[in-house]
């Protein structure tokens, strides 16, 4: 059941009630996305929160020569968003698209308010999930300023061997700041 893997993953950080976790379930909707559905368009108010009970979201925007840049990905027990235009209910600069068939939980902006003003305790899940986000973003920004562009490869691939997996190499590409040609490249030099 989808439900049940965010309330399995809220309590890994709270504790709380079973009624009280009913009562929070019921502030998300579920919804089945196929691949290469895409979920929030660059330029439209950002106004839902997604966690992934199963598949794979990106988030990336268009740069000025036309690139599809990603910026993050969510797997299973993952959040997403564009997390600064969610919260200022301001337009995105970001898409978000599935990159697998995907079972998504989402919450309105006007909702997620109301779960925080009812269930305060949320806030400190929130806050946690946050923080690992940000600390996850720094840690990339420090690969990206640190280590050569096969550092950067093997370093992800040792520490995400699921998305090394799951993703498609372009998009991997893209994400480490990788063209899809080097990435082969680096990957054939490693089988030989």
């Amino acid at each position: 059941m989808t439900e049940s893997t965010l309330i399995n993953h809220i309590k890994t950080y709270l504790t709380l009630s079973e009624e009280e976790l009913a009562e929070i379930i019921l502030f998300f909707d579920c919804h089945s996305y196929s691949k290469k559905e895409t979920l929030l368009l660059a330029g439209r108010r950002c106004y839902k929160l997604f966690f992934v009970t199963k598949g794979c979201l990106q988030l990336y925007f268009i740069d000025s020569l036309g690139n599809q840049k990603t910026s993050q990905f969510a797997i299973e027990n993952w959040w997403l968003t564009d997390f600064l235009a969610f919260q200022n209910q301001k337009q995105s600069n970001f898409y978000i698209e599935t990159v697998e068939d995907s079972q998504i939980l989402t919450i309105s902006f006007s909702k997620y308010q109301e779960l925080l003003d009812k269930f305060p305790k949320m806030e400190k899940y929130f806050r946690i999930i946050y923080e690992t986000a940000y600390g996850a973003a720094l840690m990339r920004l420090k690969y990206i300023n640190s280590f050569s562009k096969e550092e950067i490869f093997f370093r992800f691939r040792d520490n995400f061997p699921d998305f090394v997996q799951r993703v498609p190499q372009y998009l991997l590409a893209s994400f480490l700041g990788l063209t899809p040609e080097y990435l082969s490249e680096i990957k054939r030099k490693q089988l030989s």
